[in-house]
Formats: C-alpha cells, sequence, structure tokens
C-alpha cells in the first residue's frame, strides 16, 4: 500500500497595511513548519494586485521556501 502524503496550498491572504516583508517571513515560516510537520509539497498562488496578496512571482518565493525546507 502507498504511503499517504499531504501537501498544502498558499493563497497569500494578509491584513491590509501590515508589511510586505513580514507577511512574506510569515509565510515563509508557514513553510517551514509543514515541513517540519512532515507535509512533502507546497503550493502557492501567484497574486499581486490587491493590498493583501503580495506573492509577486512565485518561483522567487518558492526557491526561498526550497532552502528553509528538507521536503
Amino acid at each position: 500500500m502507498a504511503k499517504l502524503r499531504f501537501g498544502a496550498f498558499l493563497a497569500p491572504h494578509h491584513p491590509i497595511g501590515q508589511s510586505p516583508t513580514l507577511q512574506l517571513q510569515s509565510d515563509l515560516e508557514l513553510v517551514a513548519h509543514l515541513d517540519r510537520l512532515g507535509y512533502n509539497a507546497f503550493w502557492c498562488g501567484e497574486h499581486h494586485s490587491t493590498g493583501w496578496e503580495v506573492i509577486a512571482s512565485p518561483e522567487i518565493f518558492l526557491a526561498a521556501a526550497a532552502e528553509r525546507t528538507q521536503q
């Protein structure tokens, strides 16, 4: 029987007016936490058109996430 695996999707919604730097830091901390919990996949949305979504380049965000995770 195949081992059950888990992944997560992040829709980067944050309070308007919060620092974009803190938002991205929080999202990267979430990715690292999910990795420690045993999640083996992570996806994020490309959102940059409103004040509460700040991941404009998922490729760069995922590269930063990859350097913080093992899975």
